[in-house]
């Protein structure tokens, strides 16, 4: 799973949700510095499943032009449409950013919750693996809440997470990792909100 890009509304820092908020200039230079880290995979994804707003589409198809691969468009794997807060600063709706209130005249986090687990059993079941899924802060958030993990901090943009299934963990059946290029070298690391205690957890990641 990859976070799209820099996007104007970060860049600005307001909450992007639902509205199509496009690349920033550094979000291009991200995408192509993570397409980096995908073409050194030993294993690389067979697919790639993308959101159906531009930023996740334009992060998805630079990446892909390393890989040649299959894409799908999903709008269940979009960011959470956040009603009354959406184009608002993030300074004045803090707490949907640490937390899982339902924004005023948007989208229930219940119903959130319904798709993201929907989009990603769809294209688990249907695609021969590894599938790339690249999408939103939110969508991690609730990846991990289905499993009822709160993922918090940060999700940084264009950083690639890889989950492998586990079945002997009944709490979370993945194992976790991220991925940092640093210089020329690919650096493979647990990642930590997904492991380790309560504590380290609510000290990882989150986003918009």
């Amino acid at each position: 799973m990859i976070r799209h890009g820099q996007t104007e509304a970060n860049a600005a820092e307001v909450m992007a949700g639902s509205m199509d908020s496009p690349l920033t200039a550094r979000g291009r230079e991200q995408a192509y510095a993570v397409q980096k880290v995908v073409e050194t995979l030993s294993i690389k994804p067979k697919v790639i499943v993308h959101s159906h707003l531009s930023r996740a589409r334009d992060t998805a198809g630079i990446i892909n032009e390393v890989l040649g691969v299959p894409m799908h468009e999903d709008a269940d794997l979009a960011e959470l449409h956040a009603g009354d807060w959406e184009g608002v600063p993030w300074a004045d709706c803090p707490d949907l950013l640490t937390g899982w209130p339902d924004p005023p005249n948007g989208e229930r986090f219940e119903d959130f919750m319904i798709r993201v687990s929907r989009g990603k059993n769809r294209h688990l079941e249907q695609h021969e693996g590894p599938v790339l899924v690249v999408c939103h802060g939110g969508v991690f958030r609730a990846f991990g809440k289905l499993y009822e993990l709160e993922v918090g901090g940060i999700i940084e943009n264009c950083h690639l997470y890889e989950f492998e299934p586990d079945s002997g963990n009944h709490a979370f059946p993945w194992r976790a990792w991220h991925y940092d290029f640093d210089g020329p070298h690919v650096l493979r690391n647990v990642a930590k909100p997904f492991h380790g205690t309560l504590e380290e957890r609510l000290t990882g990641l989150s986003g918009a």
